[in-house]
């Protein structure tokens, strides 16, 4: 048996922390993404002396990949910890503990401090105990259902059409004949969209919460994929698995802003589905945009209806109180007022038209519409579009391609409500080509190195500072390599900006992988970047550094390591790397002149 461990777990963040635990016990860790990943390395470098895995992979899932490893030769001995969001496939994986040779169970909550006593008992040859379920309160489930409820999400008409295309589009998108947007309730689970439903279930648009392959969702908070439903363990006994409706599932959370799972976005397939991260990552992300427009169909739901419940409301005092949900909003929205008057609009509208928000109430809304149409490309036949729009009773949703203030694809979405005057708008603009809301996005820039992709020097600095502070709670080195580009001044003026540009980027990417999967890189200033490596010896970080010059095509550099050291505060870390970076290019030869 290879003297490894392996980590089988979709999330990097969750990967590299249970890669820090093992290699403080002196373990190589090796990460894999999947269960088809976990195998292939098993199959290259033999069984590992531990597997930490989810029971909830991609590809294959946990279940199939303990099975398979016991069927291999030397993988007797290896020691197994399960680390699950799911208390279902928990419950039933103790069940099976013998068979499947597991040692202990963790839920995904477990603490630091727990995850790494579980881990040395497990090395140790002790057999650990499995982890109570993270069973919700009643007082939690109870909220969660209110919050339903309060947002009226349920009703007795047909599901709502921009609701239907979303998932029509999920499909399409995944590949797959089935996608539901489901409501977990208290006794069933409910489809307030769905797409290639068999027409018993389109019907009755439910079915029971125990068949619920989103009621895992709900409870684990967290996606979950079972790539075989028809061989698992947990799902094939289930009444939808048995009737050859279910024979994969791939589910992630519609989590409100206050922290509630209001149920699951959903796909299914007949046949055995092979979805890969990046695939449940695209999922996770939709799902989180679908429960925010939701909350926000709410709020605008909410604040009609209390304009409407007090009929003395005069039109003003109604336009006053839906400022505040306007200005509320991530994306882009203007409130049109009766008579087709903008009345207000938020930060993001204000960002995306390149317009003072200021400007909004003295337009009339065909000065706002011939402004947004001369943002494109074709203005006349915009604005065409853009006026039927206006004038569409029921609402309109459309594609407009704006070539400034930058090039972006944006969905117009007009929804007209009655309030006391008349009917009022409200209209939004969300970017189709990125999925961060424009805020997001801000924070986005102020995270990220516009050329290089690295951290930026101030979020870096702060993550830097966060990052020595765990490390020395938890007993774990940590060092820092700092690296110059030389000559990065003449390559500007000799060859251009292009040139040293490209050498930049070349060099954040050399880095980003040297510090691999644990550590991670920020652009400080210029040409000088700087490598954090938590739970890297000083040994080991100069290994890297000599690494870093061997490396082919890497431009000449200067560079440096420090290690903290003791109760060192972390600004004095950076002010002895800052001196030996100094002495280093003092020692080093100035580079051949051509």
């Amino acid at each position: 048996m290879v003297r490894y461990a392996l980590i089988a777990e979709p999330d990097p963040q969750r990967a590299a922390g249970l890669l820090a635990l093992l290699t403080a016990e002196g373990l190589e860790g090796v990460i894999v993404r999947d269960g088809a990943e976990a195998q292939e390395q098993v199959r290259q470098r033999g069984a590992p002396q531990l597997l930490v895995t989810d029971l909830a992979l991609p590809r294959m899932d946990g279940f199939a990949l303990l099975t398979w490893l016991r069927e291999q030769d030397g993988a007797a001995g290896t020691q197994v910890v399960v680390v699950t969001a799911f208390d279902e496939l928990r419950v039933r994986a103790w069940q099976l503990k013998g068979t499947l040779g597991i040692h202990a169970l963790l839920s995904r909550r477990a603490s630091t401090e727990l995850m790494r006593d579980t881990l040395r008992r497990v090395l140790g040859g002790q057999l650990a105990s499995q982890a109570p379920p993270d069973e919700a309160s009643s007082e939690q489930e109870k909220q969660r259902l209110a919050s339903i409820a309060a947002m009226r999400l349920v009703d007795d008409g047909p599901p709502e059409a921009e609701l239907q295309q979303l998932v029509t589009e999920v499909a399409q998108a995944f590949g797959v004949p089935v996608a539901l947007l489901t409501l977990v309730l208290g006794e069933r689970q409910w489809f307030k969209a769905h797409v290639g439903l068999p027409p018993s279930l389109a019907k009755d648009r439910g079915t029971p919460r125990d068949w619920a392959f989103c009621h895992h969702v709900v409870q684990g908070r967290e996606p979950l994929v079972v790539p075989d439903a028809r061989r698992h363990p947990v799902f094939r006994d289930n009444p939808l698995v048995r009737d050859g409706i279910v024979g994969s599932y791939a589910g992630a959370p519609l989590q409100t802003s206050t922290g509630e799972v209001l149920g699951s976005l959903c796909v299914i397939d007949t046949r055995p589905l092979v979805l890969g991260v990046e695939d449940l990552a695209a999922l996770r992300e939709l799902a989180s945009r679908v429960a925010e427009d939701l909350e926000q169909r709410a709020r605008a739901k909410q604040a009609t209806a209390q304009a409407q419940a007090a009929p003395v409301v005069s039109e003003a005092s109604a336009l006053a109180l839906l400022r505040e949900a306007v200005q509320a909003l991530d994306v882009a929205a203007l409130l049109v007022a009766p008579g087709r008057r903008p009345h207000t609009c938020n930060a993001a509208m204000a960002d995306l038209l390149g317009l003072p928000s200021d400007a909004f109430p003295g337009m009339t809304f065909d000065a706002f519409c011939q402004h947004v149409a001369s943002l494109t490309t074709d203005p006349a036949a915009t604005l065409r579009q853009l006026d039927l729009a206006a004038g569409a009773s029921r609402g309109l949703r459309l594609t407009l391609a704006l070539e400034r203030p930058q090039p972006r694809r944006l969905r117009w979405v007009a929804r007209p409500f009655p309030i006391p005057g008349g009917t009022a708008q409200m209209l939004t603009l969300s970017d189709m080509v990125s999925p961060r809301p424009p805020r997001e996005e801000r924070e986005r820039q102020f995270r990220v190195d516009a050329l290089t992709g690295l951290d930026s020097r101030r979020f870096g600095e702060e993550r830097l500072l966060r990052e020595i502070g765990r490390c020395r709670r938890s007993g774990m080195p940590f060092s820092v390599l700092l690296a110059d580009v030389s000559g990065l001044g003449r390559l500007n003026a000799t060859r251009g900006f292009d040139a040293g540009d490209a050498v930049l980027r070349d060099s954040a990417r050399v880095l980003e992988a040297l510090g691999a999967p644990t550590g991670f890189a920020v652009r400080w200033e210029g040409g000088l970047f700087l490598l954090a490596l938590p739970g890297v010896d000083a040994e080991r970080t100069e290994t890297l550094r000599q690494r870093l010059h061997a490396t082919p095509g890497v431009p000449a550099m200067a560079s440096a390591t420090v290690t903290v050291e003791g109760e060192e505060d972390p600004q004095g870390t950076l002010t002895r790397a800052q001196a030996a970076l100094t002495r280093a290019k003092m020692e080093q030869r100035p580079p051949h002149l051509p």
